[in-house]
């Protein structure tokens, strides 16, 4: 993989947006945009959700043979488990990259606080990831609507919510995948982490049978995340399942800043 090299603000750039959160925040937003791996990872994530969109709407109606047709939104769903690794990865590189071409020394010359650096990271890149969640749902709802035919239920206010909810996802999913950066440091052992965690992990302890594994995968990140994308009620709530990604989430962030803290840049 290659990873693109994040501008630094210069010392001082913090203050001269005002500094503070806000100024972090500004810098942060200008350094995202002014790389080329954001838009690629944005436009990887769209055409994911567009090729993959048909097969795992044409899959689910193939398995729903004898049902009144399937609902769009849960296309939705199920096929950002695919897209969602382009904004994954807009988020790693985020941290990984500064650390790669050494400009996380500048970064943190320009807010030394090291918890505000890390706040306003998580704020770009879950703002950058929220609205990718809308945009992908509506790609992968809209793409199904077409293909599906007859077959599809397209619910404007059921999409709308389901957009909502996918951006929370990707937003929170986005704040995880900082904690593990801010760690490991390094590009692959991110995605590796990562990828493990999210479709590996729930897999293996969901295939073995026993009762406490089985309860822990239905409540890590990816599950959690298709709970409350798809607003269940069984085997828990849309806002159970919000509180697990929280969790996950702020638990990650957690050792991703203790991590920062006792290291140097």
């Amino acid at each position: 993989m290659t990873t693109s090299t994040y501008p630094s603000a210069a010392p001082g750039a913090a203050q001269a947006t005002g500094g503070g959160l806000p100024g972090a925040v500004a810098a942060e937003w200008t350094k995202l945009w002014s790389v080329r791996s954001t838009w690629w990872s944005l436009i990887g994530g769209g055409l994911l959700m567009l090729l993959t969109s048909p097969i795992i709407g044409s899959t689910m109606a193939n398995n729903k043979k004898n049902s009144a047709g399937v609902a769009v939104s849960e296309v939705a769903v199920n096929t950002v488990y695919v897209a969602e690794f382009a904004l994954i990865a807009l988020s790693m590189l985020v941290i990984t990259a500064e650390y790669t071409s050494g400009s996380m020394r500048t970064t943190l010359q320009a807010v030394p606080r090291r918890g505000q650096m890390l706040a306003a990271k998580n704020i770009v890149a879950g703002a950058v990831n929220f609205l990718g969640g809308v945009v992908l749902c509506l790609i992968g709802a809209g793409v199904s609507a077409v293909t599906l035919g007859d077959k599809a239920i397209a619910d404007g206010g059921e999409i709308l919510a389901t957009s909502l909810r996918m951006g929370v996802y990707l937003a929170l999913i986005s704040m995880l995948t900082i904690g593990v950066a801010i760690a490991v440091r390094s590009a692959a052992g991110t995605l590796t982490i990562v990828f493990v965690g999210l479709t590996v992990m729930p897999v293996i302890l969901q295939a073995s049978d026993m009762s406490p594994l089985v309860w822990l995968s239905d409540r890590m990140p990816n599950s959690a995340g298709t709970h409350f994308m798809n607003a269940d009620t069984s085997p828990y709530g849309a806002g159970t399942a919000f509180v697990f990604l929280l969790l996950w989430s702020v638990v990650i962030t957690a050792v991703g800043h203790q991590a920062l803290r006792r290291r140097d840049a």
